[in-house]
């Protein structure tokens, strides 16, 4: 799975609970996720670093919703099996999926 995709449904769910515009603007910050257009399906996310730019994502959350942005975050990964995740999962959250 690309990451782009990963990164994508991070995004909407964020989006339901904070608003989609606050939900993109802290996407943007990461300097990871460029919108061409108002749907959020069409985002380009950076695929140079795959687990940086989760994490950067993440933490762009996290800076303004603390642990609940995060735990949001790790819902939406978690949906996907883990072998199709595994190398996007920053080091700051090995930890939430070391039992898969």
């Amino acid at each position: 799975m690309p990451i782009g995709k990963l990164a994508i449904d991070i995004i909407k769910e964020q989006s339901l609970i904070i608003g989609e515009q606050l939900a993109r603007t802290r996407a943007e910050a990461t300097g990871a996720v460029v919108f061409s257009s108002q749907k959020i399906e069409e985002a380009t996310v950076s695929e140079e670093n795959p687990a940086d730019t989760l994490g950067k994502l993440i933490t762009s959350y996290e800076l303004v919703f603390g642990r609940a942005s995060v735990e949001v975050c790790i819902d939406v990964i978690k949906r996907y099996p883990f072998q199709e995740v595994s190398a996007y999962i920053p080091d700051s959250l090995k930890r939430e999926f070391s039992g898969q």
